[in-house]
C-alpha cells in the first residue's frame, strides 16, 4: 500500500513540474535575443531551469556546454520523480536505456565517420555513475572491436556481436542503430502493463517509433533512392506499428522514387494526424510530427492520473523542449528570424 503511495506522488510532482514550462511568450521572448549569452542569461533565471542551469555562466558560456546543461535538466527531472517509484527495472527504466543507446549509438557514429577521439568532448559526465557500462572506456575506444569489448557482459553485446566488422571492413552504422532502437523499444513495450493506462504510456513510444520510421523512408527516398532497396529499409525499419500498419510501410517502402512516396503517404491516415510530407529538401517535414507528438503528451500529462504515463509523458516534452532551446540558439547565432526559427518549433 505504501509503495502505490508513493508510486502516486509522481503525478502530482510531474504535473507541477510541467506546469512550469515555457510558455508561448516566453519563446517568443527567447527568440527575440540575440546571443547566446543572453539566451542563458534568461533560462538561468526561469523557474522550470534554475536547478540545472542556475550555475552557468551567463558571461563566458559556448553552445555544446549550454546542451550539455539542458540534457542535465531532462535527467535532473525523470531522476526527481523516478525515487518514487518502486519497481525500478519496470517500464520507469526506459530513460537510462534510452542515455545508454544514445550514448552508444553517438560514439559508434563518430567512429563510422573516422572521428575516433571526439567522443570524449561531448561526454555526458552527469551520466558517467549511472550507465551499465563505463562512458570513459567508451570515449577511450578506437574501434568498433573496441566498442564491444566496454559493452561486454550487458545485452548490447549480443546484439552488436554480428556487426563488429573485421579489420580492414567499415562498419554498418545503419543496422547498429536498428537492432538498438528495435531492443530498446521492444523492452520498454513488453514492460507496459495491459490496460487503459498502459495503451496510454505505450501511444508515446509507438509514435516516436512511428515518426523515425516515416523520417527513414522519406530520407532514403529524397537522397539516397538509389543505395536502399525496398528490401534493406523494410529491414531497417523498427517493429512498432500504431497508424501505419506493416502493409502501408511496405508500400512505403517500396515506392520506386520520392514523388511515389509522397502519393502514398499523403493517401494514408499517418499524413492528416503527422503533417505533409514534401519534396523540399529544405523543409524539416518531421518538425510537424514530433508537434503532434508534443500534443499528444501535454494531453496525457493534463488528463493522466498513471504514474507511468505521466512519468513519460514529462520526459517527452521535456526532451522536446531541448530540442526547441537548441534550435532557438542556432537560429539566433544566424540571424534568422524570429519567425524563421519558430518554423523549427517542436511545439
Amino acid at each position: 500500500m505504501m509503495e502505490q503511495l508513493s508510486a502516486l506522488a509522481v503525478v502530482p510532482k510531474a504535473k507541477a513540474m510541467a506546469a512550469k514550462r515555457l510558455t508561448r511568450a516566453e519563446y517568443a521572448e527567447l527568440m527575440r535575443k540575440s546571443s547566446v549569452l543572453e539566451i542563458v542569461a534568461f533560462l538561468r533565471e526561469h523557474p522550470y531551469f534554475q536547478k540545472s542551469l542556475g550555475g552557468l555562466d551567463s558571461s563566458n558560456i559556448h553552445r555544446q556546454q549550454l546542451e550539455q546543461a539542458l540534457s542535465k535538466d531532462v535527467f535532473y527531472k525523470y531522476e526527481s520523480l523516478i525515487r518514487y517509484i518502486t519497481d525500478k527495472k519496470g517500464v520507469s527504466s526506459f530513460f537510462m536505456l534510452r542515455c545508454e543507446i544514445t550514448e552508444l549509438l553517438a560514439k559508434l557514429q563518430l567512429l563510422s565517420m573516422g572521428f575516433q577521439h571526439h567522443y570524449i568532448m561531448q561526454l555526458p559526465g552527469f551520466l558517467a555513475d549511472k550507465t551499465s557500462f563505463s562512458l570513459l572506456a567508451l570515449a577511450q575506444a578506437e574501434t568498433p572491436a573496441q566498442c564491444f569489448a566496454v559493452v561486454a557482459g550487458t545485452p548490447y553485446a549480443r546484439l552488436l556481436a554480428p556487426l563488429i566488422p573485421k579489420e580492414g571492413f567499415s562498419m554498418d552504422y545503419l543496422a547498429c542503430e536498428h537492432v538498438l532502437w528495435s531492443y530498446f523499444y521492444e523492452t520498454v513495450l513488453s514492460k507496459i502493463r495491459p490496460g487503459r493506462e498502459g495503451a496510454q504510456t505505450k501511444k508515446l513510444f509507438l509514435m516516436e517509433a512511428e515518426i523515425y520510421n516515416i523520417d527513414l523512408l522519406h530520407r532514403a527516398k529524397a537522397f539516397f533512392n538509389d543505395r536502399f532497396s525496398s528490401q534493406t529499409l523494410r529491414e531497417l525499419l523498427l517493429p512498432c506499428r500504431y497508424l501505419l500498419g506493416t502493409a502501408k510501410l511496405r508500400e512505403l517502402a517500396a515506392a520506386a522514387d520520392l514523388k511515389e512516396f509522397l502519393e502514398i503517404y499523403s493517401n494514408c491516415a499517418a499524413s492528416s494526424f503527422y503533417g505533409e510530407r514534401t519534396a523540399d529538401p529544405l523543409r524539416d517535414d518531421s518538425v510537424q510530427a514530433y508537434r503532434a507528438l508534443n500534443r499528444t503528451a501535454q494531453r496525457l500529462m493534463h488528463f493522466s492520473a498513471s504514474p507511468e504515463t505521466v512519468l513519460v509523458a514529462l520526459t517527452c516534452l521535456a526532451t522536446l523542449e531541448r530540442s526547441n532551446i537548441v534550435n532557438i540558439v542556432e537560429g539566433v547565432r544566424y540571424g534568422l528570424s524570429s519567425a524563421q526559427i519558430e518554423y523549427f518549433l517542436k511545439c
